[in-house]
């Protein structure tokens, strides 16, 4: 007398379980990642810099979620779909943040240059003023005064070239991860839609092999 073999003790349905309990701690995870960081709202173009370079930070977690939860409804149409959907939506969102990404470094970048120079000519001018000053000028000389604008006009180029540096460095690593995943999420998608074809092949296959 054969046993019958219990279905839940396949190696299959084991490995999809456990990757639709991996895949929904990874993206419910980077839910209440991004809604810890998104919450107080706030405003300006720093802000959203920031927020953007943190969602890139944890974006490839999310991909990993999904391609999990993907591979756990594999043999499920009815999750399967809209699970592909959802996945090409997201790949399309993080393609079109990417943009986003790029004039918000453009636009922190100004204002960073802005807000250099004018802090500069506020300096330049202390110290012009300074020079009518009576007790000032009793202890200082005019090489003191113009050692101390070039002095100013030295930092200020040096803040705004490491400014430069660091807004490019943090807008080109967020966008390459969103582009990354973007492009992941969408082959996911892409691959979700379009497998339904070649399941029923293997299956087919498989019953001619049974029979």
């Amino acid at each position: 007398m054969v046993g019958a073999s219990n279905p839940l003790s396949s190696p299959s349905l084991s490995g999809q379980a456990i990757a639709r309990v991996v895949g929904l701690t990874c993206a419910f995870g980077f839910i209440v990642d991004m809604t810890a960081l998104t919450f107080p709202l706030g405003s300006g173009t720093a802000w959203r810099v920031g927020l953007m370079q943190q969602m890139g930070d944890r974006s490839i977690v999310l991909l990993i979620g999904i391609a999990l939860l993907i591979y756990s409804a594999w043999e499920n149409q009815n999750l399967r779909k809209p699970l592909g959907f959802l996945a090409l939506g997201l790949g399309t969102l993080f393609l079109l943040i990417c943009m986003l990404v790029v004039r918000d470094s453009f636009s922190l970048h100004s204002q960073a240059i802005d807000n250099i120079g004018n802090q500069a000519t506020q300096l330049q001018t202390q110290v012009e003023a300074s020079r009518s000053n009576p007790e000032v000028i009793a202890n200082a000389t005019e090489d003191d005064f113009a050692n101390a604008l070039r002095a100013i006009d030295t930092q200020a180029e040096t803040l705004k070239q490491n400014a430069k540096t660091t807004i490019t460095k943090s807008g080109i690593a967020s966008t390459s991860n969103f582009a990354v995943v973007g492009i992941g999420l969408l082959s996911l998608g892409r691959l979700a839609m379009g497998s339904k074809g070649r399941i029923a092949g293997r299956s087919t296959k498989k019953m001619r092999k049974t029979a």
